[in-house]
Parts: C-alpha cells; structure tokens; sequence
C-alpha cells in the first residue's frame, strides 16, 4: 500500500514539476536538505567553532591555520588555546595586508607567526587568482568567471619544509581551507601525517572536487591509516567509514583525529541524541 502511495506522488510531482506548489515544496525540502547535511561556511554557525572550544582542554601548543583569510579561526584559536602559537598562512597578499594588523594588534600578538604565503605540495612561486569583491574566493584555479579576477604569483612551500625551517616536532592542529587545493597541502606534509606528528586536521570539501577530481573518498584514502574521519556539526563531529554516498559535492567541513589520540575524538564525537 505504502509502495504504491509513494509511486503515485512521485508521478504527481513530476508530472506538475513547474506548479508553484511543486516548486515551493521542492525549494522547502532543498533547504531542509542542505541544513540536515550542514552545508555552509558559517564558522560561528557550522560547528568549526564547537570544535575549538571543545579542544581547549586539550591544551594544544601549535597550531597551522592554512587559509587564514581574515583571521576568525587564528582568533578562535587562540582565544580557547592559551598556550597555543597559531601560524597563519594567507597566500593573498591583499588580504594578508588586512589580516597582519588584525592579528597583530590583538591581545594575542605574541603567540601568532604569520606568513604571506601558501602550503602546497612543493616550494616554489606559482600563479594563482585573487577576487577583490570576494577574497574568500583566491584559488590557484580561475573556476569564477563572474567575479572580477586579478591574477597574481604566489609564495608556496611545503609544509614538512616550514616545519623544518621552524624546528616544528608537533602539530595538534592543522586547519585548511584553501578552495579546493586542501589535497595538495596534505601532500605537502610528507611524513608529519603518517608519523602521527599531526592530532588533529581539519579539511573543506565540496563541489571543487568535481572540477580538481579529488574526491572524499581520495582525502579518506589519504588519511584513514592513521586518522577517524568525520564531518562537522553543530554538535560535534559525527566520525564514520567511507561510504560512496557521502560524494554530496556540498561544502561542508571534516575533522581529522590520530588514531592515537582516543581523548581527542571522544571530546568531538557527536551527540546523537535530539536536543
């Protein structure tokens, strides 16, 4: 009965797919949809800054914020983390020039080492895009085409050699948001990842990776050895196996745990239980 109830919807909708009631019940259970699967940016919103709150009892000592935009997560940071240096990277020298006295005028200026410069997967200067109406957008591929687009020669490094350069040992936390080039400073790592000198990580994926053919299951791939994988909410991070079904394409952040570091996940893990 049930199975025929549905199939009888299921041809009513398509069949009146352009009726206004049709298209207002589609735009209403999209944004149900995208809410339920925590699609967005908001870092006030999305849970990013649960996690850093959540992690403050971890007493985290270094911190990489690759992607530092206008300096909300360094903030956060170290905000929660009192012993924490952050290292900000922002390959944009636009906004770097925005960020530098954001960060460096702050209460917490002595605990941040900033860098106009990028991770990547190898040393060296390349072409990216920069678009001043919307510098959240700087990428090493020109993928906006509406946006007014200023190409520009960006500084990058790896990540193993900044370390090195640093004398770094350890990083408890490793934060990326870098317009669908995350794959590439994970490369970049080299060893740090799977000699389990990184606890946590943090990454964005979403519909980048249908143009840089990255998929989640590639980043899985990657990290699952060493790390429990899970997505961002705003309730924790709901940690769980790969599976197919997940390749949403929808921007949403995920969080990395050492396997090593059973404290750490249990601090993330979700609640499930309705609130």
């Amino acid at each position: 009965m049930l199975g025929r109830v549905k199939t009888s919807a299921r041809d009513l909708i398509a069949r009146n797919r352009y009726s206004p009631l049709v298209r207002s019940l589609r735009d209403l259970s999209a944004f149900v949809e995208s809410a339920w699967l925590n699609e967005g940016s908001s870092f006030d919103v999305n849970g990013e800054r649960l996690i850093v709150k959540r992690l403050a009892a971890a007493e985290f000592r270094t911190a990489f914020d690759v992607g530092a935009n206008f300096g909300d997560w360094s903030l956060a940071a170290l905000s929660y983390w009192p012993n924490c240096e952050v290292h900000a990277f922002e390959v944009a020298p636009r906004t770097f020039d925005l960020l530098r006295p954001k960060l460096s005028i702050s209460d917490y200026a002595g605990r941040v080492s900033l860098n106009c410069a990028g991770l990547s997967d190898a040393d060296g200067v390349r072409e990216m895009f920069y678009y001043p109406e919307h510098p959240d957008l700087t990428s090493n591929v020109h993928r906006h085409g509406s946006h007014t687009v200023v190409p520009f020669q960006a500084n990058l490094m790896r990540g193993d050699s900044y370390c090195r350069q640093r004398s770094i040992e350890k990083i408890d936390f490793l934060k990326i948001d870098v317009e669908g080039a995350e794959h590439l400073v994970l490369k970049g790592m080299g060893g740090y990842l799977s000699e389990g000198r990184v606890s946590c990580v943090q990454f964005e994926y979403g519909a980048f990776s249908i143009q840089t053919r990255v998929l989640l299951a590639d980043y899985y791939s990657m990290l699952e050895k060493n790390y429990w994988i899970g997505k961002i909410f705003p309730s924790g991070v709901e940690f769980a196996d790969y599976d197919w079904r997940m390749e949403d394409f929808r921007f949403a952040n995920y969080c990395c745990v050492s396997k090593d570091r059973d404290d750490l996940r249990q601090l993330l893990a979700v609640n499930r239980r309705p609130v």
